[in-house]
């Protein structure tokens, strides 16, 4: 049955080589564009000596992407990106593949997307919570899942929506075993700033675990601004020689972007993270620029203000802090507070 699925796909991916072009490729055509987001960094407070006190400046992300036409039904896209280390260590920055892709424009507002690209996990509440250069959203933040991946996927719908993939779950990376990774998105939006989404993935690596999240996500914008609201689930299996082992994840996350005036957004988030999998398969130390503690349900704050300070320029002084619950015998940690000043603009 997989190997029937596998010969479907590569079929139907195959097929689209031969609708007939009815354009000639312009390179000088394309258009190459992307955003810089520089920050200073200070730890207030953190449970590991070694980290409070420290600051400095560092590139949480660079974006330098080609977009263009290769005719009338295809488009491509070429995405690069470069980071600071985010665990506080002196590498330099080094460029990776973040998109390469084709896209086949399909009948009745259908498109198929092969190659490096965003699934459909949280792209659309990365949208409409507007600020990725204050932070990631919940799951992308938390690391239950990448914002890429390697694979084929269709998409389509106005009103309602959808989006399914077939990827690797290897991130922009190569392949590395047999197992696959398979998501599905479906959703409702109107023109009024209402927007509703069901989304969920199944990722299956052989003798080694078995995962599955579904998370709806829901947002009113207007106006004054917008708000947002999304419930996750993680139902973990991790497979050893001694067995299965479950682990179960909650997540609840709030957010709120005011606008107080044309250029200045008034934000805050909450984040709150419990299950039986957080104090016994946690890394919170892993995190980029915001390492928390290990082993622990947590709660995660947000709040900020940014200021539009020139067309594409943005200016936002924020802080972010960190709870812990008790995990006996493990001594409760210090809670985790940063300050930060961001900068973003855009190219």
């Amino acid at each position: 049955m997989k190997k029937l699925c596998l010969v479907l796909v590569v079929a139907v991916a195959l097929s689209l080589f031969v609708l007939p072009a009815k354009a000639e490729f312009k390179p000088e055509a394309g258009a190459i564009k992307g955003y810089m987001i520089a920050e200073y960094f200070y730890v207030a407070n953190h449970q590991v000596e070694d980290y409070e006190g420290r600051h400095g400046f560092w590139f949480r992300r660079i974006y330098f992407t080609y977009e263009n036409k290769l005719g009338d039904k295809v488009k491509m896209r070429l995405r690069f990106e470069m980071n600071s280390e985010g665990d506080f260590s002196s590498a330099t920055l080094g460029p990776v593949v973040k998109d390469a892709y084709l896209d086949f424009k399909l009948g009745g507002g259908a498109s198929l997307r092969a190659g490096i690209q965003s699934p459909p996990s949280f792209a659309n509440l990365e949208d409409i919570w507007g600020y990725r250069s204050l932070e990631k959203t919940p799951l992308d933040l938390y690391k239950w899942t990448s914002s890429r991946d390697f694979g084929l996927s269709l998409k389509g719908g106005k009103a309602f929506f959808y989006q399914f993939m077939f990827g690797q779950g290897s991130s922009n990376k190569g392949e590395a075993d047999k197992g696959k990774k398979i998501y599905g998105m479906v959703g409702y939006k109107t023109e009024s700033g209402f927007h509703l989404e069901v989304n969920g993935h199944f990722e299956a690596r052989k003798e080694i675990y078995e995962e599955f999240i579904i998370h709806p996500f829901i947002a009113y914008s207007g106006d004054w601004g917008r708000v947002g609201v999304e419930y996750a689930y993680n139902d973990l299996k991790k497979k050893d020689d001694n067995g299965d082992t479950k682990y179960k994840y909650n997540l609840l996350s709030f957010f709120v972007v005011f606008s107080a005036s044309e250029k200045v957004d008034i934000i805050g988030r909450y984040d709150m993270n419990w299950g039986d999998g957080y104090k016994t398969n946690f890394k919170g130390s892993g995190f980029d620029y915001v390492p928390l503690a290990d082993y622990h349900e947590f709660s995660f704050i947000i709040g900020a203000v940014s200021f539009n300070v020139y067309k594409n320029v943005w200016l936002i002084p924020n802080i972010k802090y960190a709870t812990y619950k008790e995990n006996a015998p493990l001594e409760k940690p210090d809670a985790s507070l940063f300050a930060n000043l961001t900068l973003w603009f855009k190219f």
